[in-house]
């Protein structure tokens, strides 16, 4: 059994209003679960602030990004604190979805799965936040 891998999608960095968006493909079809954690170490705003982190997954066409996960919202005065997600390329959806919007706050589609991924975030805030967001693949 490979040992798990893990990438950093975004790495720790203090935020400020703007959006980012960081790829990772160096994943292969060997690992069937991915776990994110979101991991914000400190925040600087206001309580109406707020910060939200989702994972988007590349779809089979090659060209629609599907969101996966959508991390809770943070506010913008949020103590440090720490969110997983996990996707498992065995789920089944009971349903079909809408690709063409995103998740609510706190919501994950375990079932999406795909071999590029991306994390991106949406941060309106007075002051900044500190985050970073990981992936760990296993097998």
């Amino acid at each position: 059994m490979p040992a798990p891998h893990q990438a950093t999608l975004l790495p720790l960095a203090q935020r400020t209003t703007t959006a980012s968006n960081v790829r990772s493909d160096s994943f292969s079809a060997i690992w069937k679960k991915a776990i994110f954690l979101l991991n914000v170490t400190a925040a600087a705003g206001d309580a109406t602030d707020y910060l939200d982190v989702y994972i988007d997954i590349l779809g089979p066409d090659g060209a629609t990004w599907i969101n996966a996960v959508h991390f809770t919202q943070i506010a913008g005065n949020s103590a440090a604190i720490k969110h997983y997600a996990i996707l498992d390329s065995t789920a089944v959806a009971a349903t079909t979805f809408n690709v063409t919007t995103d998740c609510t706050s706190g919501v994950t589609k375990p079932y999406i799965w795909g071999p590029t991924v991306s994390a991106r975030h949406t941060l309106v805030a007075t002051g900044d936040v500190t985050f970073s967001v990981t992936a760990h693949f296993i097998y």
